[in-house]
């Protein structure tokens, strides 16, 4: 029987469909290097067939549970939506850092209604943390509700972002970096979008930025991030129309000074 529409049975299907597309990836992971996975938009942008056994695994009990739903997925998983309802699903998000033997990798599942994420989860499956949320409800860090940490000004923040695998992309986001790194604390580079925007919910960063980032890699940590309190800004007609920004209201205009020059500048 279908579950209900109710945002917390999303959030309970979302979850377990991530706990066990971690428990595949973790057994799957001994077995694989990065010379053997192909490539998607570069040379150095690996896909593995973890990634794409971890969507089938997922994208099989959505249809399973909720047959009307949409899908979007990363490795190519695309099904319009009969509900309203659309999954958008990052299967492995951090694929270089779970090739190279690294722990910061996750699965990232949300499910989006006419207005955005309505809930989502973010599994980080080497260390079982699960970071989720429901739209209006909140976010949790293993179920323990999570307040953003208070913004100490621009010069103290710790700053998570990401880069391109394009090369003329990343010669554009080293000219971003230059305004940003003299400006705040430091910065964090840590291979996962999803993992970073968790990072600003729980406290471990103070902000996420990225000029370039695909919904699929967004779509749970931007709400996660959201319901613990911080500010997003990204999409058409803002300062990051094609990327996102995630950081306590005031520390995220001062960050959109320095990645914006037109903009006026705050301390």
């Amino acid at each position: 029987m279908p579950l209900t529409d109710a945002p917390r049975d999303l959030l309970a299907l979302a979850t377990r469909l991530a706990l066990e597309a971690g428990v595949e990836l973790l057994g799957r992971q001994a077995g694989l290097s990065v010379e053997q996975a192909q490539t998607k938009s570069s040379g150095t942008d690996p896909v593995s067939a973890a990634d794409r056994a971890s969507e089938r695994l997922i994208v099989t009990g959505l249809a399973a549970e909720r047959p009307k739903d949409g899908v979007l997925g990363e490795e190519g998983a695309r099904t319009a939506s009969v509900s309203g309802l659309t999954w958008v699903i990052d299967p492995l998000d951090g694929t270089v850092n779970y090739l190279y033997g690294r722990p910061d990798w996750c699965v990232s599942i949300a499910v989006e209604d006419g207005e955005g994420a309505l809930a989502g989860v973010v599994h980080q499956p080497t260390t079982g943390i699960t970071w989720s949320a429901v739209r209006g409800a909140g976010a949790t860090r293993d179920g323990r509700p999570l307040q953003l940490r208070t913004s100490r000004g621009l010069a103290e923040a710790l700053v998570a972002t990401g880069f391109s695998y394009l090369a003329d992309r990343r010669a554009e986001q080293a000219e971003y970096l230059g305004r940003v790194l003299p400006g705040v604390r430091d910065l964090r580079r840590g291979g996962s979008a999803a993992l970073d925007l968790c990072s600003v919910a729980d406290g471990t960063a103070d902000a996420y930025y990225e000029h370039v980032i695909q919904p699929w890699d967004v779509a749970a940590g931007a709400l996660i991030a959201r319901e613990a309190g911080a500010t997003t800004v990204g999409g058409p007609g803002t300062p990051l129309p094609g990327g996102l920004l995630a950081a306590p209201a005031g520390l995220a205009e001062a960050l959109l000074g320095l990645l914006d020059p037109s903009r006026k500048r705050v301390a």
